[in-house]
């Protein structure tokens, strides 16, 4: 009985270990203190995304645009932005995954408005990724 009963203790503390770490993990990848912004883009899509991931780009006009010194134009609450709303949110999935993914580009009109997209914000491509020395400045 009592060797069952320790059985039993030592698989609730490896389920508890184990719990611990997807809190850890969980928590690393959920910023709480992390301001979202709602956007309105073109007019066509709307989106929300964190403070931090428009300002990741230090120096970039996103992020002078969004480090909480201007006052942005807003309608219904949402930050209003006269951009092309596909390519400015293939734009923002480019800095969730830290200018690393690129978009599947579905013909070389899309590639080419993504990239004139990143000129116009002053993003630059990351060194030793898949566009580096096409379009790098």
């Amino acid at each position: 009985m009592l060797a069952k009963l320790e059985e039993k203790h030592r698989s609730i503390l490896l389920e508890r270990a184990s719990l611990e770490t997807d809190k850890d993990a969980i928590k690393a990848m959920v910023n709480m203190d992390g301001e979202v912004i709602p956007l309105n883009v073109g007019g066509t899509h709307h989106l929300m995304t964190e403070r931090d991931v428009l300002t990741l780009c230090k120096g970039s006009l996103l992020e002078k645009m969004f480090n909480g010194l201007h006052e942005l134009k807003k309608i219904d609450e949402e930050v209003f932005l006269d951009r092309d709303g596909k390519t400015f949110l293939n734009l923002v999935n480019y800095l969730r995954n830290d200018r690393t993914v690129f978009p599947d580009f579905m013909d070389r009109n899309d590639e080419i408005h993504f990239f004139k997209e990143l000129d116009f914000w002053k993003i630059p491509i990351k060194d030793g990724t898949k566009y580096s020395k096409t379009y790098s400045s």
